[in-house]
């Protein structure tokens, strides 16, 4: 809805609060504080103290308001519609385990696209980078949490076009009966912001719990464990050689025979000193 701006310029006396607000100006010398909504290359929608909307030229405000349009239209993100794609599967395996009376294991695999489009067609998103990470549930603890897994890709989306952030695929391991702190994946979350500011460009949690603890995980480092409400609890698994190996190296690493030592034949009897 289009309304004209300035017969309203009284409304610039009403109590205003918000942070954002500032003195706009015509060109016939009339004011009032309002702030933005959102903008063009032509037009501004500002928003009033009395939360109706006004949508004008730019050319018919003063020229100190026109070089903050330009700015603060500058620093936007571009609208985007953002959709991840995850594939998941979970298969059962049997194998014998040191840590562990019983012999099912379960894999889960985690495969994660992220499909950008960038709904402006004069604006790109420029240089930014998203952080995806995998979030597991102690089976014998349902209190603690532990960051499984940390990627990030950086990206940019032109004018107009999309783009494709691809994951390099993950996998977790877990035994319902192990007392080997099995943590067991319950979801991902995923930041995304702007490399020149920091600006915050998307962000996504695949549960409500994850959606609403979203700002404390993104804190966390992999392996780091972590309460209920997502704060460190002083715990971190060591990092080890078996941090460098493949998900399907690990039955070998599990095997309790692994860390046996093989049985040495004997050494022959050392022969007789003869003194003469």
């Amino acid at each position: 809805m289009r309304f004209s701006l300035f017969p309203v310029a009284a409304m610039a006396f009403l109590p205003w609060h918000s942070l954002d607000a500032r003195p706009f100006t015509n060109s016939e010398g009339k004011t009032l504080e309002a702030e933005i909504v959102r903008a063009s290359a032509s037009e501004v929608t500002l928003r009033m103290a009395n939360k109706r909307t006004a949508t004008v030229k730019i050319a018919s405000l003063s020229e100190i308001d026109q070089t903050y349009i330009r700015k603060w239209l500058a620093a936007q993100i571009p609208p985007l519609r953002v959709t991840p794609n995850m594939v998941r599967k979970t298969t059962k395996e049997s194998r014998r385990s040191f840590f562990s009376s019983s012999n099912r294991y379960y894999r889960q695999i985690y495969d994660l696209g992220v499909d950008f489009q960038n709904n402006d067609n004069a604006k790109e998103l420029e240089k930014s980078s998203l952080k995806y990470m995998l979030i597991g549930r102690s089976l014998s603890d349902p209190k603690k949490h532990k960051v499984l897994a940390v990627q990030t890709r950086e990206f940019e989306v032109p004018a107009g076009g999309g783009h494709t952030v691809s994951f390099e695929k993950e996998q977790n391991i877990y035994s319902e009966e192990s007392s080997y702190g099995s943590y067991k994946c319950i979801g991902f979350v995923l930041y995304g912001a702007r490399k020149k500011d920091n600006r915050e460009v998307y962000t996504f949690g695949s549960t409500p719990q994850l959606e609403e603890a979203l700002y404390s995980i993104i804190q966390l480092r992999e392996r780091d464990v972590a309460d209920e409400n997502f704060q460190p609890v002083g715990e971190r698994t060591r990092s080890s050689r078996r941090d460098s190996r493949k998900p399907e190296d690990l039955p070998g690493i599990l095997d309790p025979q692994r860390g046996e030592k093989p049985a040495q034949e004997p050494k022959p009897p050392a022969p007789p000193i003869i003194i003469r």
